[in-house]
């Protein structure tokens, strides 16, 4: 079927092009006619499209995340076997089964500690916080009045209202009601997300075992719609593109645990009683450079502060000290290491992404960093072999 496709490869560009050009004349003149309710039904369509392959793109994105440990371990095994042993297939389906069962492993143990470790003390931590609302409030209060007291004896005429503090505990309050809101949702929905959850490992397991496969399919697909060039080029730049990114998330997945972990420690040693919370956001947070490390530190100064204001003060610097160290040093080393580029180089293009595109341009600029890095040394060479 294939190989009559690519014989009639002229007929099926010039077809593709002709029922293209009609597609954009209808939808054009649907357009002008209906444009409101078009707009409505597509936008209704592709959140439907979109939540009905939802567990093939959670499959997708948690394979490519998996496939990385898994390319070590195989790796690992065919650094140990004989070349004899590599060419043969069932051999090679051991290794990639065994790599796969070995990752899955560690993947499942990995879940069980979070589960039972981390997710007890954080919903513990929102709850706490939910409870302490008045009284945080109460304080928040005092303090405004206090600071008002003190301006308006030194003739500073300022307005008395506790308004802001009132506001400010609302919101959060709002915000932490909605994160427990969103977990009792899950639960209830319980039965939805296993059926989701099951066609998602199974989906997972099968991209990792026939992702060879799959490619081959997917190479032919492009042989026929693609001009030659136009496809290898493609394919040139996927790769690039596939070998940069991921060894971008493996950095970012390694220096966040350590963040992670690190600032839920330094504040569990200053007994900061929301340090799990924090920790783990922080964590998170990590990925965008700059801003995350002010959103760890501003969270242990707030929620500090209401135990007391030297504990707030100390969790803030501790935390600042700490990320400054990880985002002038630590992260930029471990990702450059991983995208070859130097830490220097990755505070460049942390400084220029931010610069431009904000918060998300911090963190897709690495990884683009490195992807010129590629293309730049490629063409190097390409004119060093030229003058020889």
């Amino acid at each position: 079927m294939i190989d009559k496709l690519k014989k009639d490869k002229f007929y099926i560009k010039y077809g593709i092009i002709i029922i293209f050009i009609a597609i954009v004349v209808v939808l054009t003149a649907k357009t002008i006619t209906h444009g409101e309710e078009i707009l409505h039904w597509t936008i209704r369509s592709i959140n439907r499209f979109i939540s009905i392959i939802a567990p093939v793109i959670y499959a997708f994105l948690i394979a490519y995340l998996l496939y990385q440990p898994i390319k070590f371990i195989e790796k690992y095994f065919n650094k140990r076997i004989s070349s004899k042993n590599k060419k043969n297939k069932d051999y090679s389906r051991l290794v990639r089964t065994l790599s796969i069962s070995i990752v899955f492993i560690v993947t499942i143990i990995i879940l069980i500690i979070v589960y039972n470790y981390l997710i007890p003390p954080i919903l513990q931590n929102i709850k706490n916080i939910i409870a302490s609302l008045p009284e945080f409030q109460e304080k928040l209060i005092m303090w405004v009045n206090e600071v008002v007291e003190k301006l308006n004896s030194k003739n500073i005429d300022i307005e008395n209202t506790g308004k802001l503090s009132k506001e400010i505990i609302d919101r959060i309050g709002v915000i932490s009601e909605k994160i427990l809101g969103g977990i009792v949702s899950v639960l209830s929905n319980l039965s939805s997300f296993l059926v989701n959850f099951v066609v998602t490992v199974i989906l997972v397991i099968y991209f990792l075992i026939y992702k060879e496969v799959l490619v081959r399919q997917i190479r032919k697909v492009r042989d026929v719609l693609l001009p030659k060039s136009v496809g290898t080029a493609l394919t040139i730049f996927l790769h690039d593109l596939d070998n940069i990114v991921g060894r971008f998330l493996v950095g970012e997945i390694l220096d966040s645990t350590i963040v992670g972990i690190v600032s839920t420690v330094l504040l569990l040693i200053i007994k900061h009683p929301f340090a799990v919370l924090i920790g783990f956001i922080a964590g998170i947070t990590n990925v965008i450079p700059y801003v995350g490390p002010i959103i760890g530190a501003a969270l242990a100064f707030f929620f500090g502060i209401f135990t007391s204001i030297p504990l707030g003060v100390m969790g803030a610097v501790l935390l600042l000290l700490y990320q400054q160290i990880d985002g002038n040093l630590v992260q930029p080393k471990i990702v450059g290491d991983q995208i070859g580029l130097s830490p220097v180089w990755i505070l460049i293009a942390v400084l220029i992404g931010g610069s431009y595109f904000g918060a998300l341009g911090m963190i897709l600029s690495m990884p683009v960093a490195g992807l010129m890095r590629v293309y730049l040394n490629r063409y190097a060479r390409y004119k060093n072999e030229r003058k020889q």
